[in-house]
């Protein structure tokens, strides 16, 4: 991995949560969520992948785009289908990835959606009807409280 391209995202993170830290209410609490985990921030900054036909951070993040928008995508189906029981955290972590491959990948994706409202509450408590301790209480709300620096 290029270790620029690192510094440079390292970079642009801390900057981001800095100001999110200073001015909360003049930024988005799921992006500034993404940028703590260094999730794709695929509800964000949709102006990257326009203007340069990817995002130049692709690489570095966690979680990658391609894998939240299967989630995304199941999670939708399943709830304009009525199919709750699809959707229990168990069974997504089963179809994605197997028990405990993604977990953490899953948790936060499901949390990034969770806190900038997509999704209705019927989902979320289907989700977490069947889930693991670290995963009955997927987040819905972030704040600068939140943010921390490793």
């Amino acid at each position: 991995m290029d270790h620029q391209l690192i510094a440079l995202y390292e970079l642009k993170r801390q900057s981001f949560l800095i100001g999110y830290i200073q001015n909360p209410d003049k930024f988005s609490h799921a992006l500034a969520f993404a940028y703590l985990n260094r999730i794709e921030p695929i509800f964000h900054e949709g102006i990257m992948k326009e203007k340069y036909d990817a995002d130049p951070f692709e690489e570095v993040y966690f979680v990658k785009a391609n894998f939240m928008d299967e989630v995304y995508r199941f999670l939708d189906e399943r709830n304009l289908a009525g199919d709750y029981d699809a959707i229990g955290f168990y069974k997504l972590e089963e179809k994605f990835g197997g028990y405990k491959a993604n977990r953490i990948e899953l948790i936060y994706t499901l949390e990034y959606a969770r806190i900038d409202g997509r999704f209705s509450a019927e989902v979320w408590n289907a989700v977490v009807r069947d889930a693991p301790s670290e995963a009955n209480h997927l987040k819905s709300i972030f704040s600068p409280k939140d943010v921390y620096f490793d």
